[in-house]
């Protein structure tokens, strides 16, 4: 990887394995932390983890309009700082109203990151722009694994650590993003003009064809993904499974694409970016709507292996759309819009799922999360034809995302 990335990529993917590091420490054990060792009562601490986590979706837009009018540099520095302040106060305090505003901080601040990482990745003169994606996706994944794994000792121990690990984490990702637009020469800001309230909240255009669709298909596959940590455990748990399960299989999701993404990247190289999206999102359908079978062991491990094989033919492409679709001096906001999209689908997938489930109609959330993934393989497609192409090869989509 030396060899091919010597432009300076390594920096860009080491500072985002260390925000996944960071995220990977605390979201699975923030919960724990405040009922167990802040005493918070479990309704309490859900409310607050619910709110906090509105901050990785606002984060977005602000982010990537910061990143068009700035540079990436400063908003990926000032982003790990913000960060790591807000966890440091996280960890000082047990007022639950100053916790909650801290953790959602630095939640913000990881979202409004997000469009530049992309955006540099989808840009950055490599060899291939979307084996680049692959590249930061891998590293995303491999931090949140490890960060898991890492963190389960903390856990045994004292919880505390976990908030000053993650602190002194942003701290080193600030430096490292400091090397990271030093050595990358990441693409200059947009022209100094009047930043305008409406900047801040920007949205593409009805009218752009290319970037709608592929939004669309990240929110389905959004609400698609998050019940695989909200339904499902439910269901799980109530037929009298173990969720400690959900552990093992995580760190197995995010272990694999650590180790096989970058290759499936290089293999949709050589394809039609359209038809492997399509798939990809119908194959997140399928790993939810594998339950119509039965919830079993056996079909909770056939559906994070189907969830696995779907985010590594799906995860690399739309952000390589989304720079394709973005005029000059735009790009970073329509990484952010996209990124919104998705997003919103991942925090009310959770609520969609849960009032169907208190319905009585679990058969009908498996099945309903089948057809949305139908339905985003179908928002793809009509992106494709809008294209008017038959043969739009990555080689083209990674040329006009760099121009």
């Amino acid at each position: 990887m030396c060899a091919r990335y010597t432009n300076g990529f390594i920096p860009v993917v080491l500072s985002q394995w260390m925000v996944s590091l960071a995220d990977g420490l605390l979201i699975p054990f923030v919960n724990l932390y405040m009922v167990h060792s802040l005493g918070f009562h479990p309704a309490l601490a859900g409310a607050i983890l619910g709110l906090s986590g509105l901050g990785l979706v606002l984060g977005q837009l602000p982010g990537g309009a910061l990143a068009d009018r700035f540079g990436y540099r400063r908003v990926i520095v000032i982003g790990f700082l913000v960060a790591g302040l807000a966890n440091l106060s996280a960890l000082v305090t047990r007022n639950p109203i100053v916790f909650g505003i801290s953790y959602g901080i630095a939640l913000f601040a990881s979202g409004s990151m997000s469009p530049a990482f992309y955006q540099v990745a989808s840009q950055i003169k490599t060899q291939s722009n979307l084996r680049s994606v692959g590249t930061l996706i891998a590293a995303q994944n491999g931090g949140i694994a490890m960060g898991a794994l890492l963190a389960w000792p903390l856990v045994a121990s004292n919880m505390h650590e976990i908030f000053l690990a993650a602190a002194f984490l942003d701290a080193g990702g600030a430096l490292m993003a400091v090397w990271l637009v030093r050595a990358s020469q990441a693409i200059p800001p947009a022209p100094r003009t009047p930043f305008r309230l409406s900047d801040w909240l920007y949205l593409p255009p009805r009218g752009k064809r290319l970037f709608w669709p592929i939004a669309l298909a990240g929110f389905l596959t959004g609400v698609l993904y998050s019940q695989m940590w909200s339904t499902v455990p439910t269901v799980w748990v109530k037929a009298g499974g173990s969720a400690s399960i959900f552990s093992l299989l995580w760190f197995f999701n995010g272990a694999s694409i650590f180790l096989v993404e970058r290759r499936i990247s290089r293999g949709l190289e050589r394809c039609n970016p359209f038809f492997w999206l399509a798939g990809a999102s119908v194959i997140y359908g399928l790993a939810v709507g594998i339950f119509n079978i039965g919830m079993s062991l056996a079909t909770l491990c056939a559906s994070f292996a189907v969830l696995t094989l779907a985010e590594m033919l799906y995860e690399p492409l739309p952000p390589v759309f989304y720079a394709t679709a973005a005029p000059g001096g735009m790009k970073a906001r329509y990484q952010g819009a996209g990124n919104l999209a998705n997003a919103l689908g991942i925090v009310l997938g959770p609520v969609i799922g849960d009032l169907l489930l208190q319905g009585g109609r679990q058969q009908f959330v498996w099945t309903l999360m089948a057809v949305l993934g139908v339905l985003a393989g179908v928002a793809v497609l009509s992106a494709r034809r809008s294209e008017g192409s038959t043969t739009f090869q990555i080689q083209r989509l990674s040329q006009e995302a760099r121009e």
